[in-house]
């Protein structure tokens, strides 16, 4: 099967306070840009394994969630699959718990997988109980925004702004 489409693929959990960032900017997106047909805007949630029928057999995943790694809360990081996709994933709660990470590693054993992946990640500082973005998260969606629309310009895909913009349908608050 050949492959098609662009998936900008938004994961995380909105009850967990910056985790749900990706939602968040996913949300931000379509209240703010027209994209074409090829791309499609994901709100994965904390999906997890059940997100394989959404990037299965795409020609280019951009996944959008917060980055546990080392720095400022707020900072934006894009990386390439090959920087991450290799690295082990996170502890499970359950034998049953498969993880994004699992399941695109699981897609690339197979086959199945993307053509091209990339990250771009949020640095979190708070991923407590809550559903309030921290002020230094939500000051990244302009940047992370703006990271994302520079991948799409490089691969020569141009959404167009809308006028007016709406309102984002930031449905758990």
């Amino acid at each position: 099967m050949s492959s098609q489409g662009i998936v900008i693929l938004g994961i995380g959990n909105v009850l967990q306070r910056d985790d749900g960032i990706g939602i968040k900017i996913i949300k931000y997106l379509e209240s703010r840009y027209r994209f074409t047909d090829e791309v499609e805007l994901v709100d994965g949630g904390t999906t997890g394994a059940g997100l394989d029928r959404s990037i299965v057999n795409k020609e280019w995943v951009i996944v959008i969630d917060s980055l546990a790694v080392e720095g400022t809360p707020g900072e934006v990081r894009v990386l390439s699959g090959e920087q991450f996709i290799n690295r082990p994933g996170v502890t499970k709660w359950s034998p049953h718990q498969v993880g994004f990470l699992d399941l695109i590693q699981l897609m690339t054993l197979e086959g199945t997988g993307p053509e091209k992946l990339d990250l771009i990640g949020i640095i979190p500082a708070d991923i407590d109980h809550g559903i309030e973005i921290t002020k230094e998260v939500d000051e990244a969606i302009e940047p992370a925004t703006n990271e994302l629309l520079k991948l799409l310009r490089d691969a020569n895909v141009f959404p167009s702004k809308l006028d007016p913009t709406l309102k984002p349908d930031y449905w758990w608050t």
